[in-house]
């Protein structure tokens, strides 16, 4: 059968405000040589550092007493700053610019204002490279030092989000930083997306397709009733987002630290339509491979389903870390795990380091070329034995060279059954079995080299099944009890590929039909065994479709024409005794793409 598919290091801040000290826990830098114990209000730092100014007044008085920061004490005053300071009696820093460097806001004012000041006090030695420090707007300011920065130097090399460190003032309420740049606060993840222009329309809307808006009853306040008698709320609203919330993570809390790859409308299209193009070199589309979808009730391929890879895409593009340009590409192998674990290789696909977008908890790539990975694309490649009766005399001659091998027939061993009746369809255990051709001693053994084939459209035909280049496990059922020992050879286009150590098809149940129990990840795509038994199914749920036994935990196809063709195989069974035996049965091959068939 064959199934097809499309398909932040969090970092918080913890800080304990009490009304006669503040409480910080924070890694010490090394950006300065002071010996610092400023944030409970002392002033007998010992200084060796002459870029620290220190005053012996509080933060308030000295920006009054500094007319080229007149706009800035204007803007705190104005917008209550300094009362609201007196009121919680605790230390704070200022971020501030002079005059020359100062713009009136026109909009948003409050929230401009309120993202120049923080509860925290901190100093020079208590900054390091990437330290994020919560304003009183409800966002971090993300703290930047370069090399000299990191050696003690302050002035110029530690920046606040956008603007550089021009002077340092200890005062005794805490510190003043003037900045060359009013602070310039990104947006977060949520208010991003939700913005997104046209362009990204696709992306967005499945971002936002997964979300909704709820009223919030119990923090809306009533304040009157309507002509209607209803009662009408000063309302509340909370969003929701399901397809976030059910991994937690919230694109709108500040103590997140993300990464988002962003694919454009273009972009998206160009992989679903190459998608299409791989599909169809494969020879793997609906149309000339002829199976239908298991819920159906038959067999066997999903289809070219754009709604399985737009899945994967967002699946594939959050991370609970802010990755660095540097990481974001690679020349080795290197996998990414998204939020939903989703394999993310930066030495295949392709994303904008040059103009990384800093939002105020993460960070946004832009992807220029998007490559949806085959294990995607291929969720397992699984048929039957029993296809030699679609198979006409020479056909048979051709798929099904034997050696000591006499065919008998083709027949259902079990009934077709479900684990869950009326939503699994019946999954038949159909076999082909082989004699052992008289006149020969169970030394001899037996070899079958078998070509993987497919049912054509029309289902009464066969022709090759073709295997796209990768990496893949194999597994294989026979039937219980069978007693044989086997070795498999993969063969493409006739060249040997790969060798399984001796299997023994024993009596576990391992190899028995398609009903192995042994290997994980094992069962048809969208199929939950755990949940058919809670829902009331049987309880030989785990046996329903699986791939069978292992044979090989990798074999690598190769690309052997170089653009990605896919190639004839076949599988070489030797038995080197038949043990006393009379018959051999098969009943299935199985070839499942791993995580370095990408």
């Amino acid at each position: 059968m064959c199934i097809v598919h499309y398909a932040l290091c969090i970092v918080h801040l913890a800080f304990c405000i009490m009304p006669c000290a503040l409480c910080i826990v924070m890694m010490l830098a090394s950006c300065s040589e002071l010996k610092d114990d400023d944030h409970y209000g002392q002033s007998d730092s010992q200084i060796a550092n002459d870029e620290l100014k220190i005053v012996d007044m509080t933060s308030e008085d000295y920006m009054k007493s500094r007319s080229d920061l007149s706009g800035m004490n204007s803007l705190f005053q104005q917008q209550g700053i300094y009362d609201e300071l007196h009121q919680k009696g605790q230390l704070s820093t200022l971020l501030v610019v002079t005059n020359d460097h100062f713009q009136q806001p026109t909009e948003k004012t409050e929230f401009i204002t309120r993202s120049h000041v923080s509860d925290i006090s901190i100093s020079p030695a208590n900054l390091e490279d990437g330290t994020r420090l919560m304003m009183w707007h409800g966002k971090y300011v993300n703290v930047s030092i370069d090399d000299l920065g990191k050696e003690g130097n302050i002035i110029d090399h530690i920046l606040f989000n956008n603007g550089a460190v021009k002077e340092v003032v200890k005062t005794t309420t805490g510190y003043i930083y003037v900045i060359s740049d009013m602070i310039q606060t990104p947006t977060s993840l949520k208010d991003y997306i939700d913005n997104l222009p046209d362009d990204y329309s696709i992306f967005r809307e499945m971002v936002l397709a997964s979300g909704g808006k709820e009223f919030d009853r119990a923090n809306s306040k009533a304040i009157g009733i309507n002509e209607q008698g209803n009662t009408v709320y000063d309302s509340v609203f909370i969003y929701t987002n399901t397809f976030f919330d059910a991994v937690d993570f919230d694109m709108n809390s500040e103590s997140l630290t993300a990464t988002m790859l962003l694919p454009s409308n273009r972009v998206i299209e160009e992989a679903l339509a190459d998608v299409k193009a791989r599909l169809e070199k494969w020879q793997a589309t609906d149309a000339n491979l002829g199976h239908r979808n298991p819920a159906s009730g038959n067999t066997v391929l999903q289809g070219c389903n754009d709604s399985i890879v737009r899945q994967w895409i967002l699946e594939a593009a959050f991370y609970r870390k802010k990755y660095t340009p540097a990481e974001m590409v690679s020349t080795d192998v290197q996998d990414l795990s998204s939020i939903y674990s989703r394999q993310w290789r930066t030495n295949i696909q392709q994303v904008d380091t040059q103009n990384p977008v800093e939002l105020s908890n993460g960070v946004v790539y832009n992807v220029t070329k998007l490559h949806i990975p085959n294990n995607v694309v291929m969720y397992r490649l699984k048929d039957y034995f029993y296809y030699y009766e679609n198979c006409t005399s020479e056909q048979k001659e051709q798929y099904f060279r034997s050696t000591n091998l006499t065919f008998n027939n083709c027949n259902t061993d079990v009934d077709a059954w479900t684990p869950w009746a009326g939503v699994w369809p019946l999954h038949q255990n159909r076999i082909i079995q082989f004699n052992k051709t008289s006149g020969i001693s169970d030394s001899d053994g037996f070899r079958l080299d078998f070509t993987l084939i497919k049912l054509n459209a029309d289902e009464g035909t066969v022709s090759p099944f073709r295997i796209p280049p990768g990496s893949y496990r194999l597994a294989m059922g026979s039937v219980q009890n069978a007693g044989f020992d086997v070795v498999c050879t993969v063969l493409a286009d006739g060249q040997e590929v790969a060798k399984s150590p001796v299997r023994t098809w024993g009596t576990s149940t391992a190899y028995h039909y398609d009903r192995g129990t042994t290997l994980p990840n094992r069962h048809a795509e969208g199929y939950n065994s755990a949940y058919v038994r809670e829902m009331g199914g049987s309880s030989k749920a785990d046996n329903y479709d699986t791939d069978g036994g292992l044979m090989m935990d990798e074999v690598t196809i190769p690309d052997l024409k170089g653009d990605g063709s896919a190639v004839q195989v076949i599988l070489r069974i030797d038995c080197y005794n038949w043990a006393g035996k009379s018959n051999v049965k098969l009943h299935h091959w199985c070839l499942r793409p791993t995580e370095n068939n990408y």
